[in-house]
């Protein structure tokens, strides 16, 4: 025997569907990533010896660290000019590194920032140091906000001594879900509560003509 009928879900199941605390974040998902660059905030450097103040002050300056692509000195953050020298950071391929690269893996970040170097340029001469490597560290899904480290051995006049780098900022990325505003989730929370009173209120005028089909349960 089948038999056709309505059935209407309990207003709270139905309410607790619309308004979903997922519609106002998203969660991303490391697949759907694409970094095209690193939003710097800050940075820190732990080394004792000569330029180390100058460091200091070129990683505590914001900027952006471009991915899959070099930057030019004064590009990555502001260079700072000393008397006749200019105390610089850029990414080049001097070495043969590559261009920066990024991997998020959960909460993870991993970026090869073997093409970073730190320059020195006074008149026509100009002095490099390389002081990149591979960084890795945290980063927060939510607000994509990341911190990095790498070591590396640093120094001059033929001493070189182990120096801890740190950048920390956001991740700019393509292809992150967007998510959802609170205003636009709660229009429509109240428009599907709109409809659901109105379906009821049009169920229960013309429940003695006909039945209101929202969905056809089926007894074998």
């Amino acid at each position: 025997m089948r038999l056709n009928g309505s059935t209407l879900l309990p207003l709270p199941v139905l309410l607790i569907t619309l308004w979903s605390p997922h519609s106002e974040a998203s969660i991303i998902d490391p697949s759907d990533v694409l970094v095209t660059q690193l939003e710097l905030t800050g940075g820190s450097i732990d080394y004792d010896g000569r330029f180390s103040k100058k460091l200091e002050r070129l990683f505590d300056q914001p900027g952006q660290l471009v991915i899959n692509d070099y930057q030019p000195i004064g590009d990555l953050v502001p260079s700072i000019l000393r008397g006749d020298r200019t105390y610089s950071l850029f990414t080049s391929g001097f070495n043969g590194g590559p261009a920066p690269s990024a991997v998020i893996d959960g909460s993870s970040i991993t970026v090869d920032l073997s093409s970073l170097f730190f320059g020195v340029s006074r008149g026509d001469h100009f002095k490099v140091w390389n002081i990149g490597g591979m960084a890795t560290g945290t980063f927060n899904p939510d607000t994509l906000e990341f911190s990095l480290t790498w070591e590396r051995l640093f120094g001059d006049r033929h001493k070189d001594d182990p120096a801890t780098f740190s950048f920390q900022g956001k991740v700019i990325t393509e292809g992150s879900p967007a998510p959802v505003p609170l205003a636009q989730a709660f229009v429509f929370f109240v428009t599907g509560l709109v409809i659901l009173m109105g379906i009821r209120w049009q169920g229960g005028r013309a429940r003695n003509e006909r039945p209101v089909v929202i969905a056809p349960v089926v007894i074998a």
